[in-house]
């Protein structure tokens, strides 16, 4: 499917939204409020598949949105910022991904939602369906930022909370203000904080529905901080957003990994310090992936024999893990053969 370029916006000074025309009734692209689309991006004759979550959502917005940060050295954000136009036509896959509600609208819920950065753009997406469909719920949102500028989304969010002032707050975390100033909060998260936060919302760390979505840092301390307060991991969902940087010292093994792929298989050699995907890319073996940094679950396999290493920061439930189930694109083989099943 192809994609029309609507509108360009300029969220902020390094990220913009791409909106598209949403095509007519037959042709409608469907997509759930946190779910991301691959979009097919040609640069120098090659096509790169990026995946970017959707800001607009699926109840009242008739188009579609997607929001892109730039990132440094990033091949395509770059590319995107610099180079594409209204009118442009992208081909794209369809919308996917597991980190995602689908508002009920007699369900009555309190959602605790942690954005980091560029995190907030599923978030959005997720606040606007949840406060248009789910008029009963309840959402917190606590958005972290390097500094005040950097805030996508601030003057919409300012909105909904002025339309919506008893069932949507928020609570920024800014990391260069020096001082606190009403729901702007300066420093970084902390138990303290976090702590502060709830008990201004007369809220305790209970079932609710808790969402994080951001920099593998910002996660980490949050998944600690709710843990510490008797949330666990499984009552968690997470999008990873930006892996972290994977250190593996496997670069003189050299592992004999045979690819099962719909029957068929796939014998390849691959160094301790070179993804599964990227070798199999590597040698023209065709493979399901996407954003290729552990971001989404596109590239999801099992491992049934022999030993991978998977970089933290995925979007895998443990359990998931431990029966051998990886993500592809930051999986390194550890032993000598590896049999993977796509």
């Amino acid at each position: 499917m192809k994609l029309l370029i609507k509108d360009i916006i300029g969220e902020t000074d390094d990220t913009i939204s791409l909106c598209f025309k949403n095509g007519n009734f037959f042709k409608r692209l469907k997509y759930k409020p946190g779910q991301f689309l691959t979009i097919y991006v040609p640069i120098d004759k090659v096509v790169h598949k990026r995946a970017y979550s959707f800001s607009s959502n699926p109840y009242t917005d008739k188009d579609l949105k997607i929001t892109i940060k730039r990132v440094e050295k990033g091949l395509v954000s770059n590319f995107v910022h610099d180079n594409l136009h209204v009118g442009d036509k992208l081909v794209v896959d369809d919308p996917a991904g597991s980190f995602y509600v689908e508002p009920i609208s007699k369900q009555k819920k309190q959602y605790i939602l942690f954005a980091g950065g560029s995190g907030i753009t599923p978030m959005f997406s997720i606040i606007k369906s949840v406060l248009a469909e789910e008029k009963d719920s309840n959402i917190l949102l606590v958005y972290a930022n390097q500094s005040m500028e950097s805030i996508i989304f601030h003057d919409e969010i300012k909105e909904l909370e002025n339309k919506y002032p008893n069932n949507f707050s928020i609570e920024h975390i800014i990391s260069s203000n020096k001082k606190d100033n009403n729901n702007y909060y300066a420093g970084l998260v902390t138990h303290k904080l976090l702590n502060k936060i709830f008990s201004k919302h007369l809220l305790a760390y209970d079932d609710h529905a808790y969402m994080i979505c951001g920099p593998f840092g910002y996660m980490e301390k949050i998944k600690e901080i709710l843990k510490d307060n008797g949330v666990t991991r499984e009552k968690i969902m997470i999008e990873v957003f930006k892996a972290p940087v994977v250190k593996v010292s496997g670069k003189d093994l050299l592992s004999d990994v045979t690819l099962k792929v719909e029957g068929e298989a796939h014998q390849i050699q691959v160094r301790g310090d070179k993804s599964i995907l990227e070798q199999a890319m590597s040698e023209s073996i065709v493979i399901p992936y996407s954003c290729r940094a552990g971001m989404c679950s596109s590239c999801r396999a099992k491992c049934i024999s022999g030993e991978v290493m998977m970089s933290e920061g995925h979007l895998l439930p443990d359990s998931d893990v431990e029966n051998g189930d990886i993500l592809t694109c930051i999986s390194y083989p550890v032993s000598e053969k590896v049999v993977i099943e796509i």
